[in-house]
């Protein structure tokens, strides 16, 4: 059989089949983008894991403790300190820090 041959015979299933390939591998890499999409914060002179929960948790959609939990075990902290001036990954979506301005203006004021 000829390639040809096989084209006539199968081109709408050799179409969709690339068609697929093409879409799963979009998905994948979308979905390996969306992975890394926490915030970073930079810890301030006094900060602790509860403090950021404090300003944080509710953001995440998580309690306070889960939050601190998933703290401590994505950056590594054993004994739960962290410093001034590190950076510590937060469960929190970067879209949603961005838009953290929760008060709401009107036009006349």
């Amino acid at each position: 059989m000829t390639l040809k041959l096989i084209w006539d015979k199968f081109y709408v299933s050799i179409i969709f089949v690339i068609t697929c390939l093409v879409l799963g591998i979009i998905l994948m890499c979308t979905i390996i983008g969306n992975g890394s999409d926490y915030s970073e914060v930079s810890v301030s002179e006094g900060d602790s894991l509860w403090a950021l929960a404090d300003e944080y948790a509710g953001k995440s959609n998580m309690a306070k403790a889960e939050f601190v939990s998933w703290v401590e075990q994505e950056n590594n902290l054993t004994d739960g300190h962290i410093k001034a001036g590190e950076s510590v990954v937060i469960p929190v979506h970067e879209t949603k820090l961005l838009n953290s301005d929760s008060s709401i203006q009107l036009a006349n004021q």
